[in-house]
């Protein structure tokens, strides 16, 4: 069994990045795991991107969908991958009708600010 896949099948994961002082900063993201990895979808300019970028180094544990973790953390790699089409599918195909209602609620909330479709991005992340 790869080290992933318990992570993988959890619900929510929690992954914590790392401020240029040091300072831990956890973020309660969906996930899905394949070929050892564990991908998730993310907006380009995200803070959490952006702590990636500078620092790969990263820590993910089970959690509730407030970001309370609920198991051990994992120290992990993470990498940006520009192409979103892979985690697309992996997320549609674990989180179903959830992952649809909240691409169309993430629509509908650009359509009544009048802004436009951010870029998206892969973080995929291999457990140390």
């Amino acid at each position: 069994m790869n080290a992933q896949q318990p992570l993988a099948k959890e619900r929510y994961i929690s992954v914590t990045t790392f401020r240029r002082d040091g300072t831990p900063v956890a973020t309660p993201v969906w996930c899905a795991g394949e070929e050892g990895f564990l991908f998730v979808f993310s907006e380009a300019n995200s803070g959490k991107v952006k702590r990636i970028r500078r620092d790969p180094h990263v820590r993910v544990a089970p959690c509730g969908a407030r970001g309370k973790p609920h198991g051990e953390a994992v120290d992990g790699d993470a990498a940006i991958v520009e192409g979103t089409e892979k985690v697309e599918a992996l997320l549609a195909s674990k989180y179903g009708w959830l992952w649809l209602a909240y691409n169309l609620l993430m629509a509908a909330a650009r359509r009544v600010r009048r802004k436009p479709t951010p870029r998206s991005v892969t973080i995929a992340i291999t457990l140390r």
